[in-house]
């Protein structure tokens, strides 16, 4: 009896030594930890693009994106779209049968009500300037079709209300929001997507709870999905060693020490132009860096190649053009030359701000923040200010939070405040947006820039369909932009996430704070 007892006991040990691997794969839950959720916001309308990481997963956007950033047909609730031959009409076919959280049918209303809603007052996205400016009208003819109907031929509204962008394309519950109210909706927000929102603990966590079946993944094969908010690496990666998150953003510097533990790391390849600015006041830019001189001192100040190696190890390459990025370039033939590198020369730098009257040097704020995807932020404030300090510019390093310094910006009540940012590469519409926001000064929002010539070719842009003219505009915006020194643009990163020996295949795409976590969870 005793034997037969043992021999059982050795079999169900052994059945379990075999099933163990099988069953950890088949874990119900999965969880990311990242440095930062910049505003920890859940409302689509009150932050934008980075904080897709997970919205991606509760909404879903009018149009589709592939993993690579081009606009698709399988992704999003449009199934296929048109334009008019004047490109002012611009018709979306939506997917029928597809039910917001809380039950409730999507039509035509809902993307209707989205989109007034992503562009109205109450709206902080970063792209909703170009929508506001160009939509004249969104007509419903069917509760499977929506019309957008804009002031001006352009070529940028399918992208715009992408997957690839911001937030605007969103499309959010009519009924609900207008039943329960912004604050509520803001507290338990109810979208389309594979997972349902749970809870969000600020400052520790978000989670979210998968749906039965979705037209985008089918069944889910997590159960539940979290986010966590750690902010120290050390941190992040323990978790990741015990087996506690699945994945994790991580510096650059610690990449092969976790390549060597057999972690598997992706690497996103010039995900993004790490890239400086001044905050501008009410009126504009503010003294010293109004003065052309000034600004160029600060560029020639930096050494690019030694901050490519030491703060990001090795994992970057030096930037040339400022808000220049480099997936645009091709699509537009804009070709950055030698002469437009910026040379790591203080002693000029020192002679350009003597020339501008300051050769005791200024001083200057600069904050320090992390945001997702760039876990060295802090670090790179510090360089950048011991460097401006070699040329006699001493900077007030500033710890804070990215929500606060972004309303400082935002509200420019930090006149000449130096901010940064790792700015998503994109295609040439991607790069448009993204100078709208940051250089176009009737934007309002954002703008940094502040140059008559800039505003006008930009403004061309916007309702222009000819693409060898689109691509004209493009290019001189940029000569412009690197000959008046408008901001200093340091790297390019190559971004990595840490993943868990046991996650399996996953393509984490090349769309910047959205790791399209989608084929990770399909069954």
């Amino acid at each position: 009896m005793k034997s037969t007892i043992r021999i059982i006991m050795m079999s169900l040990l052994a059945l379990a030594a075999v099933a163990g691997p099988a069953w950890a794969q088949a874990k119900s839950e999965l969880t990311i930890a990242l440095s930062s959720f910049s505003a920890e916001t859940v409302d689509p309308a009150l932050q934008g693009h980075n904080v897709k990481y997970y919205l991606s997963l509760i909404f879903d956007y009018l149009v589709g994106t592939t993993p690579d950033g081009q606009p698709s047909q399988a992704g999003g609730l449009a199934s296929k779209w048109e334009n008019s031959a004047d490109h002012k009409r611009w018709t979306f076919h939506l997917r029928k049968g597809v039910k917001f959280h809380d039950g409730a049918e999507m039509t035509s209303d809902d993307v209707k009500f989205s989109l007034q809603r992503a562009m109205s007052k109450r709206s902080t996205t970063g792209y909703a300037g170009p929508l506001r400016t160009l939509i004249a009208d969104i007509e419903t003819p069917a509760p499977d079709r929506v019309v957008i109907v804009t002031r001006e031929p352009t070529l940028i509204i399918p992208t715009y209300l992408s997957r690839s962008l911001s937030t605007e394309g969103i499309v959010l519950p009519k009924k609900y929001i207008e039943a329960n109210g912004d604050d509520v909706f803001a507290r338990k927000p109810v979208g389309t997507g594979p997972y349902k929102f749970v809870e969000q603990v600020v400052g520790s966590h978000i989670k979210m709870t998968a749906v039965d079946n979705h037209w985008r993944i089918g069944v889910p094969k997590y159960k539940n999905v979290t986010f966590k908010l750690v902010p120290e690496e050390t941190t992040r990666i323990a978790l990741l060693r015990r087996g506690e998150v699945d994945v994790a953003d991580v510096s650059r510097e610690r990449v092969k020490e976790l390549e060597k533990e057999g972690f598997p790391v992706h690497m996103r390849k010039e995900e993004a132009l790490i890239h400086v600015w001044w905050i501008l006041g009410p009126d504009g830019r503010t003294p010293p860096t109004n003065d052309k001189r000034v600004r160029e001192a600060l560029n020639l100040a930096i050494d690019r190649n030694e901050i490519a190696q030491s703060i990001f190890g090795g994992y970057a390459e030096p930037a040339a053009i400022p808000m220049g990025l480099t997936w645009s370039f091709k699509d537009v033939g804009f070709k950055v030359t030698p002469d437009m590198a910026y040379a790591y020369d203080p002693a000029r730098a020192k002679k350009l701000l003597a020339d501008a009257g300051l050769a005791g040097g200024f001083t200057q704020d600069v904050y320090a923040f992390q945001l997702p995807g760039f876990p060295e932020g802090k670090a790179f404030a510090e360089a950048m200010a011991g460097y401006w300090e070699k040329i006699g510019v001493k900077s007030r390093l500033i710890p804070v939070d990215y929500p606060a310094f972004r309303k400082m910006w935002v509200d420019r009540k930090a006149p000449g405040a130096v901010g940064y940012y790792n700015v998503a590469n994109r295609d040439w519409i991607g790069a448009y947006a993204f100078l709208e926001k940051q250089g176009y000064t009737p934007s309002k929002l954002n703008d940094t820039v502040n140059d008559p010539e800039v505003d006008g070719m930009l403004a061309q842009v916007l309702r222009q369909t000819d693409r060898d003219k689109i691509n004209a505009l493009m290019r001189n915006v940029y000569t412009r932009l690197r000959s008046e020194h408008h901001g200093v643009p340091v790297v390019f990163v190559h971004s990595p996430y840490a993943a868990s020996k046991t996650l399996g295949k996953w393509n984490p795409g090349s769309v910047m704070y959205d790791l399209f976590l989608d084929d990770l969870a399909r069954k």
